[in-house]
């Protein structure tokens, strides 16, 4: 119920002869990353933020009268947020070791059993891969019908904690854990290890590179050398959530400003600064530079290019009593997609969809304590919660 509101054979010959000629490059030269570009794959979700550059911003529009089409819960709860394939299949790391493909409707087509629990969120590469890492410090690469394809040891300073993985252009993944940082190809081997300068609380793809943002706000760039280069910093924390668009890092700094660095210049600019509003993230980027924040944790707050709040609108519906258990977990959570429609949960509350011009919908019966970020699918979101609970939401009835 919703409320209101394979080349010539000559070509090969030459490639594999060139491979086969020994180098006499210098140690720099030997370091430099020969890097194949694959493109961005076809999936909704491939993760962390929905794809490399972290925006939040899903590649399908939200349902225009949404309403909750399948409701499930699974065995084993969610531990990670799921991602999602162009067939809206979804892809989910259990609290127990566990993955688990499900169907659209949220029924499960095969799960196997992890040699322990995931350290992110699952990675739909663009070379038709899953990638799980564990707790283990191992890569796992599944196909997509289940089968383990690969295996690899990751050389991880401390793989219990949790990490960030994306998917890269050339069909690998890039994977931070504190300061290391690996880049995998499509096989999971190791192509590149480094250290950034700090714990790294983002990592994005853009044309410049591997972008890489500390939790003390300095912003690197790994070229095909195999360098980092400091690009320059935001001079305050960042321990969470900057996106990459369009030649810059936007970040939400020390919890009440709102920045934009640009990856040619080094420069920043404070787009906005308000000492008496927490914002959080993970960001929500919307066309034309403009993004949706969270502000005081249970309220989305449009920004134009120019950092200025254009509307404020609230998770909880009017009236709604403060409950006292919900304090200390964490903020809301916010997608966005192509044309400015903004899909978030939070604890406690009723799911919300907030169209472009303005109008708010909130689904009945869809709260849960710890919700995780809402998983867009070609025919609408799901959103799942730490339970094991599943939501979907489409225009279709079921």
């Amino acid at each position: 119920m919703k409320r209101a509101w394979a080349r010539p054979c000559g070509l090969l010959a030459s490639c594999l002869a060139l491979l086969s000629t020994p180098s006499r490059s210098s140690a720099r030269d030997a370091q430099r990353i020969q890097r194949i570009v694959v493109g961005p794959g076809a999936a909704l979700a491939a993760c962390e933020g929905l794809d490399a550059s972290n925006g939040n911003q899903a590649r399908i529009r939200f349902p225009a009268a949404p309403e909750v089409v399948f409701r499930t819960r699974l065995t084993g709860g969610i531990g990670q947020a799921p991602a999602s394939d162009a067939q809206g299949n979804l892809i989910v790391a259990h609290a127990e070791p566990r993955l688990s493909k499900l169907d659209t409707k949220g029924r499960t087509l095969w799960s196997e059993r992890l040699t322990s629990e995931a350290s992110s969120a699952p990675v739909l590469t663009s070379a038709g891969a899953i990638l799980i890492v564990t707790r283990d410090g191992e890569a796992l690469f599944y196909s997509s019908d289940g089968k383990l394809r690969a295996k690899r040891a990751l050389p991880l300073s401390d793989p219990r904690r949790r990490s960030l993985t994306i998917p890269t252009g050339s069909g690998g993944a890039l994977l931070a854990s504190g300061r290391d940082l690996l880049e995998l190809d499509e096989r999971g081997a190791i192509v590149r290890q480094l250290h950034a300068s700090s714990a790294l609380s983002t990592i994005a793809e853009d044309s410049a590179g591997l972008v890489l943002i500390g939790e003390n706000g300095s912003v690197q760039v790994a070229r095909t050398t195999g360098d980092l280069e400091q690009i320059g910093s935001f001079a305050g924390k960042v321990p969470e959530g900057a996106a990459v668009s369009a030649g810059k890092v936007f970040a939400i700094v020390d919890g009440y400003k709102w920045c934009a660095l640009d990856l040619t210049t080094g420069k920043v600019a404070t787009l906005a600064s308000e000492p008496g509003l927490a914002l959080t993230g993970p960001v929500a980027l919307l066309g034309a530079q403009s993004a949706a924040l969270i502000a005081d944790g249970g309220f989305v707050s449009m920004r134009g290019k120019d950092g200025a709040e254009s509307a404020r609108i609230a998770l909880s519906a009017a009236g709604q009593a403060f409950d006292p258990a919900l304090r200390g977990l964490r903020p809301a959570l916010a997608v966005a997609d192509q044309q400015g429609a903004i899909a978030a949960v939070r604890s406690g509350n009723d799911v919300l969809v907030l169209r472009a011009g303005g109008n708010a919908l909130r689904l009945d019966d869809t709260s849960c304590l710890d919700p995780f970020r809402p998983t867009p699918t070609p025919s609408g979101i799901v959103f799942a919660c730490r339970s094991g609970q599943l939501f979907g939401v489409s225009d279709r009835a079921p």
